[in-house]
């Protein structure tokens, strides 16, 4: 691959999107992916690349170059030094005269900082450090990767199997991972919602951690779900798919944007036990006092486990956005699990991997509440698993 201006322009142009004028990565990249139509398949997988690791590697590109992304010169250099650390040759353009291959490999081999090394700020290195310990370096390695594509194959339309084979007549290569029955791994990258599988509703796009979610709910056809915090219904639609369309499943979300899109994906789907769904609020909530066989309730959190997909999350954080994820955690939970029946379960998920967020969120909430017990957990850690950090949490809501 070669250096064209028109490309080049567009990744500083993009960059100055989201380093500057603060907007989400990942849809800064698909708008740029959109608009350029003249663009080949090759084209649009070296920008998405490219802008995806400066986005990843930032401090640690920065420290190579020696200049700050925010300054229009800062890119052009950390464009110089990506395209150096992956071999590809530099245009005799003057934007890129200020790098060398010599300054950029000595400033590696005199590095360190933990903290550059793995590019991230120095308030969120000490807070993992803090929260957990030895393991924080590791996991952050294991956070630089880039992601799999998975998919979450759907039950009421059609198998693992099945669904392989559609998917290799399309020209979709994938494979399975006994840890996950629902999910098939793609091969290599590829855009996928333009295949008759896809708008049939045969799969969804998951992550691999995200897919165990729904069974660890342990839900049945019959029961009486609610999913409290449902987004765009990732995880309402394969608890549809557990339930085999029997029993009631209610999906609200405080975004009416991603119930738009819940409703959209449930046609698509094939779901049909969806009785309800919209916008929680106190009304909500007094409507479906005491109701739910399973309260699911996959808080607002930091994402930090899902940084190897949107590695941009890491620069917009701080302590203080920290805190009121947590503060809001724990009023969630006050809220919303009115909605449980005694007897029924609980079912606390972040896709978080800092204990703040999670077991001592769970602690604090059981502190304050006798009439619930702790069931079980389950901890996804980035650095051992083939998807997002996640964490689950089961628990019991008893009579008193």
């Amino acid at each position: 691959m070669k250096w064209y201006p028109n490309i080049a322009t567009a990744i500083i142009a993009a960059l100055d999107e989201i380093f500057n004028q603060q907007k989400q990565g990942d849809k800064v990249i698909n708008l740029l992916l959109k608009k350029q139509k003249k663009w080949g398949s090759k084209d649009r997988k070296f920008v998405a690349k490219v802008l995806y690791d400066i986005i990843r590697w930032k401090r640690y590109y920065e420290y190579l170059s020696n200049e700050k992304i925010t300054t229009l010169n800062g890119k052009w250099q950390i464009l110089a030094v990506w395209s150096i650390l992956n071999d590809i040759s530099l245009p005799d353009w003057p934007q890129f005269k200020t790098v060398s291959k010599k300054d950029i490999n000595y400033r590696k081999t005199i590095l360190k900082d933990e903290k550059i090394k793995q590019s991230v700020p120095d308030w969120l290195f000490e807070t993992g450090l803090k929260e957990l310990g030895d393991i924080w370096v590791k996991e952050l390695i294991a956070l630089n990767q880039e992601a799999h594509v998975v998919l979450r194959v759907n039950s009421l339309k059609t198998t693992p199997k099945k669904l392989q084979a559609i998917l290799l007549k399309e020209g979709v290569q994938t494979y399975k991972l006994p840890d996950y029955p629902s999910a098939l791994f793609l091969k290599k990258h590829q855009k996928l919602t333009h295949l008759k599988s896809f708008q049939k509703g045969f799969f969804e796009i998951q992550d691999a951690s995200s897919q165990l979610v729904a069974p660890f709910t342990g839900v049945k056809p019959g029961d009486t779900v609610i999913d409290a915090c449902a987004g765009a219904g990732g995880k309402t639609l394969h608890l549809a798919a557990l339930m085999k369309n029997k029993g009631i499943l209610k999906a609200y979300d405080i975004f009416p944007s991603k119930i738009k899109e819940l409703k959209k994906r449930a046609r698509r789907n094939g779901v049909k036990n969806i009785v309800e769904s919209g916008i929680i609020d106190q009304n909500i909530i007094e409507n479906n006092k005491g109701t739910a066989d399973i309260l699911l309730i996959d808080a607002p959190c930091s994402s930090l486990g899902t940084l190897k997909r949107k590695p941009d999350l890491k620069w917009k954080l701080n302590p203080e956005k920290l805190i009121k994820i947590i503060v809001n955690q724990l009023d969630i939970l006050e809220k919303y699990t009115e909605m449980l029946r005694a007897g029924g379960f609980l079912i606390y998920a972040t896709c978080s991997i800092l204990p703040s967020e999670n077991t001592e969120t769970i602690n604090n909430f059981l502190k304050k509440h006798k009439n619930f017990t702790f069931v079980e957990q389950k901890i996804i850690m980035p650095s051992n698993s083939e998807g997002d950090g996640f964490y689950m949490a089961k628990l019991k809501k008893q009579t008193l």
